[in-house]
């Protein structure tokens, strides 16, 4: 009885969650990570000497610019402290996941003694979607989610409306696309004054994370922070239109206007159901309406990196413990796959898309397996939220048929693994952040800054020995010009 009562306890949501923490702590601690690892890591360097230029030379670097400041003070603690970048970079993630778990439950409120939603919160505490984006992936998903989770809990504790904006505008100081959220919290904002200062609360975090980059070359930052877009073809409704066009030439414009257009047509359709759940009456909980929009958007979205699947986490839990393990269970299977083709088998250390490339053609049916288990989750969540006609139970095996055939028809013949290159351990980390090293003493070089090329050379060689042929090709050049200008 005991045993039963603990398990109904929050005493077994902390305990889930400190396990789920440990665990990604581990591989923090054990592995590198992906190659978004090392390309932050590049960032963080190449940004102390260029500064906003860094925005011109790699069009890889499309985050705001307060992310600048965050990467030079993550690569300043891994010299001073002995811990890794990689660690450092990982390591908010983590913590964000925690404060993550604390915050929807809270948010919840009484629907967590409800069975299925206290153990959809369990999953959620050591869920392997948030142990293998967080603990292995490095990036800054989960960040983002408690920031936008913390403006929503705000609201809906009707705090400080300053405060509330403030924390959209923190998001929106790691990654843009918290943008996603926006309309569904305004629209919820009782009266203009109140979304007034939420709008400049946030506005004003923006401008002063974003400083002083932002008025230093207003055009290179807005244009590459809003003009990426993600890879197409790798998930959802862009793989199987870019299936059937490699099938039926006919598909081919319909391919390419979903390529040019999914993105407007998945922001409009969120802005479309954020206007419409908050003028319905009763207005659904805010929480509910920024987790429809965040479903809504990954589940038509053109663009797709897997670390995106970190987004969806928090908002699962409503849905109920089904759909959670659901959702859990087959994105931890998809990004376990994904993860083991980069990192070239067990043990994991690096796990780099750029040599082996992209996962399409390895892990399609784990993929959309995954994509499918989302639009399952998203048909709950509106059932909840908008007035729909049930379902009987013959359509929804009809449904399931459909989903099978899709697969069976849209996916090709899967490809073995590629050959291990054995590039995956530490020397590989070495060797490429070596080589970035070098890249910048040319950039450096080729902007007259000899004594910085120089410095750059010398630190490539304290990496590797391998690139010291062409560090000192570069430092000879360099100190050669040095030399030949008037003292």
């Amino acid at each position: 009885m005991k045993f039963r009562n603990f398990l109904r306890s929050g005493w077994a949501i902390t305990a889930a969650g400190i396990l789920g923490f440990a665990i990604k702590l581990l591989l923090a601690r054990k592995t590198y990570g992906t190659n978004d690892v090392y390309s932050y890591q590049q960032f963080a360097f190449w940004s102390r000497y260029l500064g906003v230029d860094l925005y011109h030379i790699d069009p890889l670097f499309n985050h705001p610019p307060s992310m600048i400041h965050v990467l030079q003070f993550m690569d300043w603690l891994s010299r001073t402290t002995g811990f890794s970048f990689s660690f450092w970079l990982r390591l908010p993630a983590i913590l964000a996941d925690a404060a993550n778990l604390w915050l929807v439950w809270k948010l919840l409120g009484e629907r967590v003694r409800e069975w299925s939603i206290f153990l959809a919160l369990l999953l959620l505490a050591v869920a392997p979607t948030l142990i293998l984006v967080s603990g292995f992936h490095g990036n800054t998903d989960s960040l983002v989610m408690f920031f936008v989770l913390l403006s929503v809990y705000l609201i809906e504790k009707d705090a400080s409306v300053w405060a509330a904006g403030a924390a959209l505008g923190l998001a929106h100081c790691v990654k843009i696309y918290p943008l996603i959220a926006a309309p569904a919290i305004v629209l919820n904002l009782l009266g203009w004054p109140r979304r007034i200062r939420f709008c400049a609360a946030a506005g004003a975090v923006v401008l002063i994370g974003w400083s002083p980059f932002l008025f230093q070359d207003p055009h290179a930052v807005l244009g590459q922070v809003f003009g990426y877009r993600s890879a197409y073809g790798m998930w959802g409704v862009a793989y199987i239109l870019d299936q059937l066009a490699a099938m039926a030439p006919r598909v081919t414009p319909v391919n390419a206007a979903f390529q040019h257009f999914g993105a407007y047509l998945a922001l409009g359709l969120v802005l479309l159901a954020s206007w419409k759940l908050s003028r319905a009456k009763p207005r659904p909980q805010l929480f509910s309406q920024v987790g429809f929009a965040f479903l809504l958007f990954l589940t038509i979205s053109s663009g797709f990196g897997v670390q995106y699947l970190a987004w969806m986490a928090p908002w699962v839990v409503e849905q109920g413990w089904l759909a959670a393990a659901l959702f859990y269970a087959t994105s931890g299977v998809f990004l376990f796959q994904v993860y083991n083709l980069w990192a070239e088998g067990l043990p994991w250390y690096l796990a780099n898309s750029y040599t082996l490339g992209t996962f399409v053609g390895y892990c399609d049916y784990a993929q959309l397996i995954c994509w499918i288990s989302l639009l399952v989750v998203l048909w709950l969540a509106a059932k909840r939220l908008f007035p729909m006609p049930s379902v009987a139970l013959r359509w929804r095996w009809a449904g399931a048929a459909a989903a099978a055939a899709l697969i069976w028809a849209v996916v090709p013949r899967q490809l073995p693994a590629p050959e291990p290159t054995g590039n995956k351990y530490e020397p590989a980390v070495r060797s490429i952040n070596a080589h970035s090293y070098l890249d910048l003493a040319a950039v450096l070089s080729d902007r007259g800054r000899y004594r910085e090329s120089i410095e750059a050379a010398h630190s490539a060689v304290a990496l590797t020995e391998e690139v010291a042929a062409d560090a000192a090709a570069i430092i000879a050049s360099d100190q050669a010009a040095l030399d030949a200008q008037p003292h």
